[in-house]
């Protein structure tokens, strides 16, 4: 179980995290910043003051992986704690803002001592193959839609999606990644597993850009669907399609969430039916 805790002698929860890699400290939320910096984990006071393997396997893990962090502050004990708890899905916020996967490690509570806990329900992780610089203007994003992101997240649609979204990079396997990545878009876009031109029109109506821009994401999301059907269904695909057809799905499933965020809503299907007979042939 992912617990974050810290005694009342505590003034700041710092969590580390794995996936980004920050150009300067910013303010993301009110008493919630983002650190360039990752301080150094203390394995002595890691293996005293965790509860159980799990948190010191987590401190473990991000004396090795850690790339950025967030800084929580303000209040004490309890009340600092559940401040931290609802930072971890920022990490879900920044995933969106720079379209590239990130995740918690481990939780440093300081104050008198140091106390570690583990951030993230995984034991075993894997280094991401790509760490992604986040841009003043994608932190900027994040910023100005966490408002919009804090309503979505509590909708089972979206937060089941941006869940799926985050558990499919730790899995093993690329077709299991596959497969949660679709099951994420299928259940925001509320359409049958099987209904290939739907999912991918619904997508194409969602993609920001020109008309011909559009109809070439249509064609790129049938084609990442097909890929998905011959994971799920036992098909025949090489290593490099199926690295591929991850790639693709993960990017399709990030830019809708993100759209979804800056819309402040998700579309239903009969919105999304609606703008697809809107257009008449000249």
């Amino acid at each position: 179980m992912v617990g974050i805790f810290a005694d009342a002698l505590t003034t700041e929860i710092i969590i580390l995290g794995h996936g980004l890699t920050i150009a300067e400290r910013s303010e993301l939320s009110p008493g919630v910043f983002l650190e360039p910096s990752v301080p150094k984990v203390d394995l002595t006071a890691a293996s005293t003051s965790s509860r159980d393997f799990r948190d010191y396997s987590a401190s473990v893990t991000a004396s090795e992986l850690a790339t950025f962090c967030l800084e929580v502050q303000g209040g004490t004990g309890q009340e600092l704690v559940l401040k931290a708890w609802n930072a971890l899905w920022l990490f879900h916020l920044l995933s969106l803002a720079c379209s590239a996967p990130c995740f918690s490690l481990c939780a440093i509570a300081r104050g008198k001592s140091e106390q570690y806990s583990a951030a993230n329900r995984n034991v075993i992780f894997r280094p991401l193959p790509l760490i992604t610089p986040a841009t003043p203007v994608q932190i900027a994003w994040a910023k100005a839609n966490l408002p919009s992101f804090d309503r979505l997240i509590s909708e089972p649609v979206f937060s089941s999606a941006m869940r799926c979204y985050g558990n499919a990079h730790y899995l093993f396997d690329l077709d299991t990644r596959i497969m949660l990545l679709w099951a994420g878009i299928e259940g925001l876009l509320a359409v049958d597993a099987e209904l290939n031109r739907r999912l991918a029109l619904y997508a194409a109506l969602l993609h920001k850009g020109s008309t011909a821009e559009k109809i070439a994401y249509f064609k790129e999301v049938k084609k990442a669907y097909a890929i998905r059907s011959r994971a799920v269904h036992g098909g025949k695909a090489t290593a490099e399609k199926l690295r591929l057809g991850y790639q693709a799905s993960s990017n399709i499933l990030v830019s809708l969430l993100a759209r979804c965020v800056e819309l402040g809503r998700v579309p239903s299907p009969d919105e999304l039916d609606a703008l697809a007979v809107s257009q008449n042939l000249a």
